[in-house]
């Protein structure tokens, strides 16, 4: 079905990402009461993060194929069960190797959950309210970094390890319980093969989106997870200083989010995702030039490390918004590949962020960035000139076949 309006349906969608947002990071937080408590290194325990993140960028697909004829409803109560379930059995966990299977569990839930999300967000509003919708979901991911993680990493400090995934096991429960009372009835797809649905998936303009997700994923963690030594450079910040850097740009990546989902609506996707890549490559200019420098003052620190979070936040929604309008009746399909990819692009950011560190030091970082946000424009309009679909929010052009059910 489709809502004609944004209604409280919205609200178990964004809880859902906030929550699983949460529930992946939140081992980062409370690496060294894992290692201490489960008797084995922070290296290790860090993997928890890693095997939860490559968990699911292989289980989002398989899950989209697998139970594209399942009730959508049905799906997320067993998926959120799961969820819950290997949020509990780490609670409880008595070893390193039952936690890391808990991770398994939880990330493979989320996997078939998140996808549906995206789906249903970007169907069930009217076109013209779709990219606020999915900028909403986007600000839920925002928020798991902003208050999610930093309340798990509180609760497992003050009161042990477990606290943080006890509390993953009750925001798992409202999830659940919001789903099943807010959420209306989404139709399953239309019967197609498996050829059929996934052929949205082999066209030129899906690869080039999800393309252009995959680096936008990874340049935007690389700036992320390092903004602690290249701050440095740019500045001499201390701790304190980089918590306050993070608490800016996650608001900054909030208010973003919010506002890329409304330009979409009206300005179309791809005058979006350009309004949102000139911003980002202002601010890595700015990053750059203040790590040369290495005297700026720290607001102004923060005035660049917030426009960067702000451009950032400005193109995830434009980009969900271009391919979910490019997908069909594959939507479910193509949202669980999209949420694959930035997983994938996460692993690859910090991976090319710490070869640079290595290499040509901080100053590398915000100039590859500034590469793969303008190949991200690039992908984008040369889809758009290709013939292939036009966008449909763009004010231009015939309207693409959008997918009509949410599924």
């Amino acid at each position: 079905m489709r809502s004609n309006a944004m209604g409280p349906w919205l609200a178990p969608l964004v809880l859902a990402l906030f929550t699983f947002g949460t529930a992946d990071f939140v081992v980062a937080g409370i690496l060294r009461e894992l290692a201490d408590g489960l008797d084995t290194s922070e290296a290790a325990a860090g993997q928890l993060v890693t095997v939860y993140s490559i968990v699911y960028a292989v289980a989002a697909p398989l899950a989209a194929v697998v139970t594209t004829r399942v009730a959508r409803r049905t799906l997320a109560a067993y998926s959120l069960l799961l969820f819950i379930a290997g949020n509990v059995i780490a609670a409880t966990a008595p070893s390193y190797e039952v936690l890391m299977a808990s991770r398994v569990l939880s990330a493979v839930a989320a996997a078939a959950v998140t996808p549906m999300c995206f789906g249903a967000a970007g169907t069930l509003p009217p076109p013209g309210q779709r990219g606020k919708a999915l900028g909403m979901l986007s600000g839920g991911i925002m928020l798991a970094q902003l208050l999610g993680v930093p309340m798990g990493t509180w609760l497992g400090g003050t009161w042990g390890w477990q606290a943080a995934f006890w509390m993953c096991v009750v925001l798992g429960v409202v999830v659940l319980v919001s789903m099943l009372t807010l959420l209306p009835r989404l139709d399953p797809p239309p019967p197609m093969g498996l050829r059929e649905r996934l052929a949205p998936v082999t066209q030129g303009p899906i690869l080039r989106g999800l393309s252009a997700m995959m680096l936008l994923s990874a340049g935007s963690m690389m700036m992320m997870t390092y903004i602690a030594p290249i701050s440095e450079k740019a500045s001499g910040v201390d701790t304190n200083g980089i918590a306050a850097l993070f608490i800016a740009a996650g608001l900054a990546g909030v208010v973003a989010t919010q506002i890329g989902g409304t330009a979409s609506d009206r300005l179309g996707a791809l005058r979006t995702v350009t309004i949102g890549a000139t911003t980002l490559v202002v601010a890595m200019v700015g990053l750059s030039s203040a790590v040369v420098w290495g005297d700026a003052p720290f607001w102004t620190l923060i005035l660049v490390v917030m426009v960067m979070a702000f451009g950032i936040g400005m193109l995830n929604p434009p980009l969900n918004v271009w391919l979910l309008s490019r997908s069909g009746n594959s939507s479910n399909e193509v949202m669980a590949l999209n949420a694959s990819v930035m997983y994938l692009g996460t692993s690859l950011g910090g991976v090319a962020g710490g070869v640079l560190l290595s290499g040509s030091g901080a100053v590398g970082l915000p100039i590859l960035a500034v590469v793969e946000t303008i190949l991200v424009v690039l992908l984008v309009a040369t889809a758009g000139r290709s013939g292939d679909t036009s966008d449909p929010s763009s004010g231009g052009g015939s309207k693409s076949a959008l997918p009509a059910q949410a599924h």
